[in-house]
């Protein structure tokens, strides 16, 4: 069965930077920063292309976000989507999950869509709340944390990870929504000729279906870094000397007897 695929997408800081606080104290420094694609969303785009390949059908990437999100629109058409399509939203930190998932959801109700994919979490914010906040606003069934997909007629089956390396089957109807687990596939490496290509597509960019605020608030108080947890102690010299030295450590605080 062909599928009519729509692939969300966020951009992200790239994590590998040192970030600081801006001076508001509500998000982070911006300027000089680079951004990169969510790394479950890679997966997530990887196993849509995939299902197309294996089923046919087509592939949507849909990004809320601002201009620069372009650039990973244009990565995701180079790896095999169909179309790229941007959501117009001018808030750089995305702190506020329920506003993104309803201007998502009011984009895919838009496309066409047999399935909508994305990643199990992001990794800037980690709350693994977007996917199933789209699902419920569109009224689709949905799995979380998914390693495998196969399309059966108008059902899809699915593994879902579960805690201790257990997995748990689904069935379930289309459409539907699913996140996509980190290390569920490999995601693939754009050839030179797509990404030429890619750069000369159109991205079809839409503006924010209206969303009433009234149904919720949500607002940054305050953003600090971590406390510091201790102190480290390194142990200088050569390796049979700081084995001896943590194996005394490691008595002295009651880990090891004798």
């Amino acid at each position: 069965m062909a599928l009519n695929i729509v692939v969300c997408l966020k951009q992200i800081p790239n994590p590998d930077l040192q970030f600081q606080i801006a001076p508001d104290g509500l998000d982070i420094k911006r300027e000089g920063l680079n951004y990169k694609t969510n790394g479950a969303d890679e997966y997530a785009l990887e196993e849509a292309v995939r299902l197309k390949e294996t089923n046919g059908g087509r592939v949507v990437a849909l990004a809320a976000g601002p201009k620069r999100a372009e650039q990973m629109l244009r990565e995701a058409l180079a790896k095999g989507a169909d179309e790229a399509v941007r959501v117009g939203h001018e808030d750089p930190a995305g702190h506020d999950v329920g506003r993104v998932a309803r201007i998502l959801a009011a984009a895919i109700r838009t496309l066409p869509h047999d399935l909508v994919l994305t990643g199990v979490q992001s990794d800037d914010i980690g709350g693994s709340a977007t996917g199933g906040l789209i699902a419920g606003l569109l009224g689709l069934p949905h799995a979380s944390v998914v390693t495998r997909v196969q399309v059966r007629g108008s059902e899809i089956e699915v593994m879902s990870e579960l805690e201790g390396g257990l997995g748990r089957t689904y069935v379930l109807p289309l459409p539907a929504l699913l996140t996509i687990q980190f290390g569920a596939n490999q995601p693939r490496y754009a050839p030179l000729p797509a990404i030429m290509k890619a750069a000369r597509q159109t991205i079809r960019e839409v503006p924010p279906a209206p969303i009433d605020s009234s149904a919720y608030a949500f607002k940054v108080r305050r953003l600090s870094p971590p406390p510091a947890r201790g102190n480290a102690e390194m142990i200088p010299g050569r390796a049979a000397e700081q084995a001896k030295r943590l194996a005394q450590l490691l008595r002295e605080k009651g880990f090891v007897r004798g």
